[in-house]
């Protein structure tokens, strides 16, 4: 029976990297308070606007991972960007932008499907 040991630098580089990782999902706001939708996190570099169309008004843009309410979702402009391509937005609450009715598009909301299951249609 041999006995394998991973190496001290190898252990460390994983423990470093599961340790980045966590800080990363931690990093992220509260969900926004006051709101009673599904709770989820919109990327850094995300367009909050006014409609889920593109010449929609922007009203900022996420700097970080962001906490957001999600009501609901709607078919919108089509979005390619990042090798994905969806017309779903997502309306809602993002922390920070002190909006009822902010929308991201669907490509920027960590939901993992669009649209995403339990949210219902606008």
């Amino acid at each position: 029976m041999t006995r394998r040991i991973m190496p001290t630098a190898a252990a460390g580089l994983v423990l470093g990297t599961a340790l980045s990782l966590l800080a990363a999902v931690g990093a992220a706001e509260a969900a926004p308070s006051g709101t009673s939708g599904y709770a989820t996190t919109v990327q850094a570099k995300s367009n909050v606007r006014s409609g889920p169309f593109l010449a929609a008004q922007i009203h900022g843009t996420t700097t970080k991972v962001t906490a957001a309410s999600i009501d609901c979702w709607l078919d919108g402009d089509t979005v390619t960007a990042g090798g994905y391509t969806t017309n779903v937005w997502y309306r809602g609450t993002v922390a920070g932008y002190n909006r009822n009715n902010a929308w991201v598009w669907g490509g920027n909301v960590n939901v993992g499907a669009d649209p995403a299951p339990g949210i219902p249609g606008c």
